[in-house]
């Protein structure tokens, strides 16, 4: 497992998601998961307050099942550990709950659940446009200050909100966010189902070459489009990944993918990977996983390379 340097602190260069712990995927099989990935040399966790809930609300499980298994081995310290707050309350409006006692409830409950002091960085999970950012980075900074974490980031806000959140942080002296999560992955999104939810667009990918912010994407594997359409074609396709990526550009991107996988021996879904590890900024994809067997390819990724000449043939920006 390669890694890389976040803030002073190695993260591996692939990080672990946990959506469905605790809600579809049990937490005897997360455990296995995570033994999975903690013994490849994976120690990147990345969680939210709402992640587990989806299926059968539980209030925090997914957060629970990680704190549960890093006291089961021990090894908070060597942990990087990622959580989100600020999600609404699943069923109501898609905004962020973002007040000062709203952010320090969130964290409260989440750092109870992971049975930790602090975690490395907590992202705003969701924006709220009625907020001004100064009223949010304040918000945030108190949460710096009081230890609850060491970085900041943004999940699922735009270029415009992010940039004028950190300029606000910078002339006042606060913490600006130090890493953005949005949607970002090899094949191309179409719009997806949640109008919440943001894709990086060309302004952001600039944004991020321009400053060297961080960026974990999720749906880094796009549904596992590519790697179910090498392996059984539009057959081996879920309804979500017909949806928003059958596409004939996205069938293109494949071909080309397809060639630079059969002329280099790396399988398609780890060259899907390479694509992100090797954009022109610090970029640390976040995959998931619900059985062991799925993440061979992602194991594949985190010890290999591309150039970027291959890079850019498979896919341009």
């Amino acid at each position: 497992m390669k890694y890389i340097d976040i803030a002073g602190k190695k993260a591996a260069r692939i990080a672990f998601g946990s959506t469905n712990f605790g809600g579809s995927v049990e937490e005897g099989r997360a455990w296995e998961l995570l033994d999975a990935y903690w013994q490849a040399g994976g120690n990147y966790l990345d969680t939210a307050h709402v992640y587990g809930d989806f299926v059968t609300p539980k209030n925090g499980e997914s957060e629970k099942v990680i704190g549960r298994w890093m006291a089961r081995m021990h090894n908070r310290e060597k942990v990087f550990l990622s959580t989100k707050g600020a999600h609404h309350v699943l069923g109501t409006e898609p905004v962020g709950r973002l007040s000062r006692e709203e952010l320090k409830r969130d964290s409260s409950k989440s750092l109870e659940a992971l049975q930790t002091d602090c975690v490395d960085i907590y992202w705003l999970h969701r924006d709220n446009p009625a907020y001004e950012v100064g009223e949010v980075m304040e918000n945030l900074q108190a949460l710096v200050e009081k230890g609850v974490t060491r970085l900041i980031g943004a999940s699922n806000w735009s270029t415009e909100r992010i940039c004028e959140a950190n300029a606000y942080a910078r002339a006042h002296g606060l913490t600006p966010f130090y890493g953005n999560q949005p949607q970002f992955s090899l094949a191309i999104q179409g719009k997806p189902d949640d109008s919440s939810l943001v894709s990086a667009d060309a302004r952001m990918l600039k944004m991020h070459a321009d400053t060297q912010m961080l960026m974990t994407p999720y749906s880094s594997q796009a549904k596992g489009f590519l790697t179910r359409y090498d392996v059984k074609g539009e057959e081996g396709l879920g309804e979500k990944a017909r949806r928003r990526f059958l596409t004939p550009e996205n069938l293109a991107i494949y071909a080309r993918c397809k060639e630079v996988s059969l002329r280099t021996g790396l399988s398609v879904g780890a060259l899907a990977l390479l694509w992100l590890i090797k954009q022109p900024f610090p970029l640390v994809p976040l995959v998931g996983a619900s059985r062991p067997e799925q993440l061979g390819q992602v194991f594949e990724a985190a010890d290999a390379d591309i150039t970027p000449a291959d890079r850019d043939y498979i896919r341009r920006i």
